[in-house]
């Protein structure tokens, strides 16, 4: 009998063990399943092993959560759909927990991160990533940490780490994966500088090489034909865009290409297929942000009748009142991605109405809450397309109504022919520093020697006489009329090395009034008085009407007069104060100077009229010109009484 319990007992210990063996060999085996389906992309039957294989108290257990976040993190990926990734981060923070106390190994950070960058958490990925450097322990761990945290650094504009972390990867040995992983991070790095044609030839490798790769990552793919649409080459672009409409799956990255497909029509001019590819949008995802930036960008398409017949067709109340829409969309969402498409359509429907003064200050307080820098590329392209004609034509008042409301959002957002109508305008509305900072800024972005020039003739006519002489030294090329024209202005009024009037007589054509003002005052200068008399005729009317606004007007003609007194030439300095004095000019410069020519060619009758003019003058001139008059009445007066003692006399 105890022999026979103890048989039993053996029995049923060795049917115990056989069933423990089997149920951990059941596991593994599910385990091993998914993990043969999660290699070769079959997510969803890998999905399927690991929960199978999710048995709590189980050696598997833990391993079975984390593959379930990393595959729906794939999934998630793939699909561009933020509840995989939210399950992905869900199952992670079991798979933490399951951890307890142990220590977490370098694929949970690295996972995190991933996560959190498909987010668009960028801050938060790239702190993540750093930590999985640290905890990296493996040289392949260490490279792919570093190609996350290049990317993500990217993504937050912080080019001190991509420094730090990019020689790491630049020479390291890479696998083929980690090779197409690093050729896309050199194109971002490029590309994030705007260097869009230096990116090219890595995303265009890519492109070739590894499609598969874009096809998996989408707004990698994206990108790459982003780069090549924002170097013109539309046709290319466009065969991308439509690729990726067919061959990915990522909503939000298919909507962004219809639009991105109907900037290229609209480029082309092509009106209607623009239209339909925006619509597409906005019948396949009425609900979308890129719904709402496809409205905003068909109302301007509204003046073409065929585009205004589909629109209405759709019912869409965007289309049947575009003002009403266009006004909720702003108050709605003011601050965030659509809000800069809401402005440029309200500017549009503004300038579009002749920029009415109450609406037209709506729009200048709607400016003036934009800041430039959050402004993206496609936002920039769509304002500069709606404005930029309308900007070109505004009033000269209102253009600096509007400058003024935000001066950096005109300077970043605009190209250069805009910016030199506000530099215009603002002259016109005498806003000198404005001006004076506009041109600084069009230095510091174009790098040009017309922008230095424009900049040193702000300061010239700001009187910074020495601020524009230091601007001038920037210029490259010295020989140019326009600044040996400036350099000549400036020698007016402060010493200045290496002039050459004569030279810049015979070599620069006269053509306006300034290069005639500059020939006045130097062959003046010289004592050439006929030949600069001749010049002062020639232009009179126009050298008279700019006397008091212009500097270099005022200072030839003063030059001319100055130099007609010195050569006691008293009919051409009487010519040309009398020619300003008709004009209305009153002052006590030419009063003085009229004065002193009068009584010189005997006119003292006409000088008795204007010395009466400048009686209050005090300076050294109006001083001269009144002992003039008073010498020649006394010369008068002893003329007079030698007469009348000569008729007397015997």
């Amino acid at each position: 009998m105890r022999k026979l319990f103890a048989a039993l007992l053996v029995v049923l210990f060795l049917a115990v063990n056989s069933y423990a063996t089997v149920k951990v060999d059941v596991e593994a085996k599910l385990f091993q399943k998914g993990l043969q389906q999660f290699k070769i992309g079959s997510y969803s039957t890998a999905l399927e092993y690991f929960i199978r294989a999710l048995k709590p108290g189980s050696k598997y257990y833990k391993k079975a959560l984390f593959m379930l976040a990393k595959t729906y993190y794939a999934i998630g990926k793939k699909l561009g759909n933020k509840q995989y990734l939210w399950q992905a981060l869900n199952y992670l923070e079991l798979y933490f927990i399951a951890v307890g106390n142990h220590k977490l190994p370098w694929d949970y950070y690295y996972l995190r991160a991933q996560i959190y960058e498909s987010l668009s958490f960028y801050e938060q990925a790239l702190a993540l990533y750093r930590v999985a450097f640290l905890a990296a322990k493996t040289e392949q761990q260490r490279i792919e940490t570093t190609i996350g945290i290049v990317r993500t650094a990217v993504w937050v504009r912080r080019p001190d780490i991509v420094d730090e972390y990019y020689i790491l990867i630049s020479t390291a040995k890479l696998t083929p994966q980690q090779e197409r992983e690093v050729e896309f991070v050199r194109g971002l790095v490029l590309f994030s500088q705007g260097k869009y044609r230096e990116a090219l030839p890595y995303f265009f490798r890519l492109y070739k090489l590894y499609e598969s790769y874009l096809i998996d990552n989408p707004e990698y793919y994206f990108l790459v034909a982003e780069d090549i649409y924002r170097l013109g080459n539309l046709n290319l672009a466009e065969q991308l865009f439509q690729r990726i409409v067919s061959l990915t799956r990522d909503p939000e990255v298919i909507r962004k290409a219809y639009l991105r497909l109907g900037d290229i029509e609209l480029r082309r001019k092509n009106l209607k297929l623009a239209f339909v590819y925006y619509y597409t949008v906005i019948s396949d995802y009425p609900n979308s942000q890129e719904a709402i930036v496809a409205r905003l960008k068909i109302i301007p398409l509204l003046k073409n009748p065929v585009v205004k017949y589909r629109a209405m067709l759709s019912k869409d109340p965007a289309f049947k009142d575009p003002v009403k829409y266009v006004a909720q969309v702003l108050v709605n969402y003011r601050t965030t991605y659509v809000g800069i498409y809401a402005l440029a359509d309200l500017g549009y429907l503004v300038f579009n109405l002749g920029s009415p003064e109450t609406v037209f200050k709506r729009l200048t307080w709607e400016v003036s809450l934009v800041f430039p820098e959050e402004v993206k590329y496609e936002q920039r392209e769509f304002l500069r397309y709606l404005w930029t004609p309308y900007l070109l034509k505004l009033p000269y008042k209102k253009g600096c109504q509007l400058y003024r409301s935000n001066p950096r959002f005109f300077q970043e957002l605009f190209g250069k022919r805009v910016l030199l109508k506000f530099a215009s305008d603002l002259k016109a509305c005498n806003m000198r520093r404005l001006r004076v900072e506009l041109f600084k800024y069009m230095v510091s972005r174009w790098h040009d020697d017309a922008s230095l020039l424009m900049m040193a003739e702000a300061l010239f006519e700001d009187r910074d006489f020495r601020g524009a002489l230091k601007v001038l030294k920037k210029v490259k090329n010295k020989n140019s009329c326009d600044y040996r024209r400036l350099l000549l202005k400036l020698a007016l009024f402060i010493p200045v090395k290496g002039i050459e009037p004569s030279k810049f007589v015979q070599e620069c054509p006269i053509k306006g009034l300034e290069s005639t003002s500059l020939a006045i005052y130097y062959l003046s200068k010289s004592g050439n008085i006929e030949s600069a008399f001749q010049k002062f005729r020639e232009a009179q009317k126009e050298l008279v009407r700019k006397y008091k606004k212009e500097l270099v007007v005022r200072a030839a003609v003063d030059r001319l007069m100055e130099s007609a007194l010195e050569r006691e030439d008293y009919a051409v300095l009487y010519k040309v104060a009398s020619a300003l004095l008709k004009a209305g000019v009153n002052d006590c410069v030419v009063g003085s100077y009229y004065t002193i020519a009068a009584v010189r060619l005997g006119l003292l009758n006409e000088a008795s009229k204007e010395v009466k003019a400048i009686k209050g003058c005090v300076d050294s001139l109006s001083t001269l010109a009144k002992a003039v008059y008073d010498d020649s009445l006394l010369e008068e007066e002893l003329r007079d009484g030698a007469v009348l003692s000569g008729v007397k006399k015997p």
